[in-house]
């Protein structure tokens, strides 16, 4: 796997800790796609990687992660010779080089609180939805405040609040992936973690 981003952060108060997190990967995946017989002609292997690039970009990959997109430079996909199925379509093998995005316990990301409810936060990493336990992963300070029922916020004794739209800093402490969705655990209960200030 080669890298092709890098987050990163550096600790709080201008001190030199610092931690480098890497979720995105170049990796090497192959599928199975199916093309009806009308698709045989000429065009038929811009069929296939357009074929491909639908089925597969925006799902999740239980061992390698979310595929956030099909690397369609030349070479980097490779069609192999097509089955005919009894069914009436023809199968091709396709191997193919994707930038997949795969989150790790014990690293560092910023993400929005997407919502806020009772049991804790909410947050967007891009396509991926963390979860902050009020009772476990948060600062022992923090209240939920729901005066505003429309806009429910955390509020901690210093007066800083953390609603939607806020960005955080959290750590990861937890992942699971299945073929349908990422479980993701994050924690704001520790230095350096919580809201980030405008």
């Amino acid at each position: 796997k080669a890298t092709v981003s890098v987050l990163y952060w550096r600790g709080c108060g201008g001190a030199s800790v610092y931690k480098v997190t890497t979720m995105f990967f170049m990796t090497t995946l192959s599928k199975h796609i199916h093309i009806s017989p009308p698709n045989f002609h000429e065009e038929l292997t811009m069929i296939i990687h357009y074929q491909l690039c639908k089925e597969v970009e925006g799902t999740i990959d239980e061992e390698h992660g979310y595929i956030v997109a099909v690397d369609t430079s030349p070479g980097s996909i490779s069609v192999g010779p097509g089955v005919l199925l009894d069914s009436g379509p023809c199968s091709f093998r396709v191997k193919y080089r994707a930038v997949v995005l795969r989150p790790f316990p014990d690293e560092v990301v910023d993400a929005v609180v997407t919502k806020v409810a009772k049991i804790g936060l909410f947050c967007s990493l891009g396509p991926i939805e963390i979860f902050v336990s009020h009772q476990s992963s948060m600062p022992s300070d923090y209240r939920y405040d729901e005066s505003h029922p429309s806009r429910p916020k955390f509020v901690a004794e210093q007066d800083d609040t953390i609603t939607v739209g806020d960005q955080i800093r959290l750590i990861i402490r937890g992942v699971k992936i299945s073929s349908t969705e990422f479980q993701v655990l994050g924690d704001i209960n520790m230095n350096c973690m919580g809201k980030i200030s405008a």
